[in-house]
């Protein structure tokens, strides 16, 4: 296998080299914001990594036009009279625009977006003042809750469709989402495997909670060329579309197939060190590829490597995260596949390539399509496209729980076809460690052993995470204003039921015993609210 290096990816641009940019490096192609500090709702507090792991492998090619955080995200950036300020900031101002923050959207469908500081006596950006796609937008992420609703009657249309004035590509989430710095990294993780916008979006979504819902739309003079967006975009254009027709797609949790762990592991688990060549070539295996298809394979420094024969792809990236693509998914056929036939074709592709990695069954999502048109004559009903089952790793019984790792996810199509799949178990070296926090310390008299600790308790010990958690996010929120006791007694937390696990977290070369849930932080009526992830390691 011959390595072709590259200081860095491929570039999802249009063009090559463009030409000479009027005043500076950034020729206008993307910017972000993130809050994490508001003017009047609960502080996040990774909003600002998301919006930079965005940026981060973008900068390779050119300059972001802006980067905007807390106090500098303010209202006149998302209204059509200042949102390409001096033709360099604002939404309109670039090709790409990514906003990482709190979202939430109304009964009438309109987006709601707290920002940073207060411009005009206003502190909230609003979709339905907003005017964007008429300058240079063409591809805007709503790294939000709630920020792209396709259930319960609302739909891309009806909240996007008046602000879009020619952008492409809209993205968001149907649910609240979760608090998390991995969404923009990972979707440019996913892409560079050589999937497609659209794709990357609802997978980097996916690897960090199964219970939110990512969403997307595209727009086209007609529904083909809409849903032909969604099928195959993967390069940022300057060229503006026609809004005419909207189409969308979004992934759904069906059902959860197994309970939720609670016995707590009693010791480590020893990985096997990566390779990442022989993790490319069981793929490549996997998708049947010619013998010459994996003699020259693309590697940047990112640590992706990438190979495809046609129309089938194979990747591996950090974190030994796997992707495989074997064949077109058949979206002619829209019955939907039943749940006990899905997870029968899914376990027995997972077993062949899990390489020994002991399976159990995690639970079944659908990726969902609908569309309409712009004036919403025609809005069809949602079909399911694909069913994807998941299969979580187990050492002796006990479950992976760390999100995106540790797993095996196979996307069928309605023909029953395994049309992809997203590998991440590890290979145990068959070895394991007694923890030190379960050893029985010397006792100081002689060589007898004082009293064995007892077991952490996952409860106890997720309380303590949970508070040194909400200590940290109330100093993110504090100022000269609000102290960060102030906040800390303000803020409304409460656990998301049916999310507390017991299990092994992955880390490095070790699974280790630990306990993880969700909780949600914001008042229960309030139209913003997020969730994080409390994790407490209980033995390393």
């Amino acid at each position: 296998m011959r390595m072709i290096y590259a200081d860095r990816g491929p570039s999802p641009l249009d063009s090559g080299k463009p030409g000479a940019a009027d005043r500076d490096s950034t020729f206008g192609w993307w910017g972000a914001f993130s809050i994490q500090k508001f003017v009047n709702q609960n502080p996040l507090s990774h909003t600002h990594e998301d919006a930079t792991g965005w940026l981060a492998y973008l900068q390779q090619f050119y300059d972001r036009n802006f980067w905007f955080a807390d106090g500098g995200v303010q209202v006149w950036a998302y209204e059509e009279t200042y949102d390409n300020w001096q033709d360099r900031y604002g939404v309109d101002a670039v090709v790409a625009v990514y906003h990482s923050g709190h979202g939430g959207m109304d009964g009438n469908g309109v987006f709601f977006a707290p920002l940073g500081a207060v411009w005009d006596g206003r502190s909230d950006a609003i979709s339905n003042r907003m005017g964007f796609g008429n300058e240079k937008a063409n591809y805007v992420f709503w790294s939000t809750c709630n920020s792209l609703r396709v259930l319960d009657g609302h739909t891309p249309v009806r909240t996007w469709a008046g602000p879009n004035l020619g952008s492409r590509m809209i993205f968001g989430f149907e649910t609240t989402s979760i608090d998390s710095p991995d969404y923009g990294k990972k979707f440019w993780e996913k892409w560079r495997a050589g999937q497609t916008f659209c794709d990357a979006w609802l997978n980097a979504s996916w690897d960090i909670y199964h219970g939110q819902a990512p969403s997307v739309c595209a727009t086209g003079p007609t529904q083909a060329e809409a849903t032909n967006r969604l099928n195959s975009e993967r390069t940022f254009f300057r060229e503006h579309v026609s809004d005419a027709w909207y189409a969308w797609r979004w992934y759904y949790a069906r059902s959860s197939l197994r309970e939720a762990a609670t016995a707590v592991p009693e010791q480590t688990v020893q990985l096997a060190p990566r390779d990442p060549s022989a993790e490319l070539a069981r793929l490549g295996q996997a998708a049947s590829f010619p013998a010459a298809a994996l003699q020259e394979v693309q590697v940047e420094r990112q640590g992706v490597l990438s190979a495809n024969s046609g129309d089938r792809y194979v990747a591996t990236a950090p974190l030994a995260a796997r992707w495989v693509k074997l064949a077109e998914a058949n979206h002619r056929n829209t019955a939907r596949l039943d749940t006990d036939r899905a997870v029968e074709l899914a376990r027995a592709f997972a077993e062949q390539h899990a390489d020994g990695a002991e399976l159990i069954a995690d639970g079944v999502h659908d990726l969902w399509q609908n569309s309409g048109t712009m004036d919403g004559s025609q809005l069809g009903e949602p079909v399911s496209l694909q069913t994807h089952v998941t299969f979580r790793q187990a050492f002796d019984g006990v479950p992976v729980i760390t999100p995106g790792r540790g797993e095996i996810r196979v996307a069928l199509d309605n023909d029953g076809t395994v049309v992809q799949a997203h590998l991440s178990t590890r290979e145990a070296t068959g070895s394991t460690r007694t923890p030190s926090s379960v050893v029985s310390p010397p006792s100081g008299q002689g060589t007898r052993a004082a009293a064995a600790p007892l077991p952490r308790d996952p409860a106890e010990s997720l309380a303590a995470a949970q508070l040194r958690l909400v200590q940290h996010l109330a100093v993110v929120g504090s100022d000269e204003q609000r102290s960060a006791a102030e906040i800390h007694e303000q803020l409304e937390i409460r656990d998301v039921p049916g999310t507390l696990q017991v299990g092994y977290e992955i880390e490095g070369n070790e699974a280790f015993p630990a306990a993880r849930k969700l909780i949600e932080i914001g008042q229960q009526d309030s139209m913003y609210k997020t969730q994080r992830w409390v994790v407490a390691p209980l033995a390393r």
